[in-house]
């Protein structure tokens, strides 16, 4: 019976330590536009591989509206920084990603970085929602019979209470700042590692950056 017991508590012992080994995951919140490119360099160049390597770590939410402004309350349209085009392309992406509520990270940014390369979007061609397996029917459904308005309306409104001076604009756990959004422009990985100090996956990382440049060093000392 003390046996089982002893059992019993280091099995609880063993839950504990694994619900304090969960790694508590930052939001990082991304606002964008569909042709915008600033914002395609930066999904594509830093936050594919930033999540790649952080996924455990970051909850990605994507907000395609950037410096776009609705008329008349979406009624007459939306104005786009990158014109009408855009207007559309940031209306697919809200279609597509509100069909993908409950899919992975993984898969929504599949699906926005296949936009962002391809511009599909915006030129009213649905290769990357028929790619992503969602009903191209329920995408244009929604953009056309004002739901997409309706959602674009949201996208609006959150984008409204960061008021980005620049596209793309990330935010932190709902925070902005304005340091770590010029660093993430550059180096998205190091500017959540230095958030994520005691991960893993960033422990690697800054040792490959050491090893990386002491081997560079070396060579042009030899040269």
């Amino acid at each position: 019976m003390v046996h089982f017991k002893f059992q019993i508590l280091l099995l609880l012992i063993a839950f504990v330590q694994f619900s304090y080994a969960v790694p508590q995951k930052l939001l990082l919140s991304v606002y964008y536009e569909s042709n915008c490119p600033d914002s395609k360099s930066f999904i594509l160049k830093q936050l594919q591989p930033a999540y790649h390597l952080l996924h455990e770590y970051v909850k990605l939410r994507f907000v395609p509206f950037g410096k776009s402004r609705s008329i008349n309350y979406g009624d007459d349209g939306f104005e786009c920084q990158h014109g009408s085009a855009e207007c559309l392309g940031n209306m697919v992406q809200d279609c597509a990603l509100h069909q993908m509520k409950a899919e992975s990270d993984k898969n929504k940014l599949a699906y926005v970085a296949c936009e962002m390369h391809s511009e599909a979007g915006s030129q009213g061609r649905l290769d990357c929602v028929e790619k992503s397996n969602l009903s191209s029917e329920q995408v244009e459904q929604c953009v056309t019979s004002g739901q997409g308005t309706i959602l674009q309306l949201e996208s609006e409104y959150f984008t409204s209470l960061v008021k980005p001076k620049f596209v793309p604009t990330i935010t932190i756990n709902r925070e902005f700042n304005q340091e770590m959004q010029d660093y993430a422009q550059v180096d998205l990985i190091g500017t959540l590692c230095s958030i994520l100090t005691d991960s893993q996956p960033c422990a690697r990382y800054y040792n490959y950056l050491a090893l990386n440049n002491l081997l560079n060093t070396q060579t042009r000392n030899i040269h």
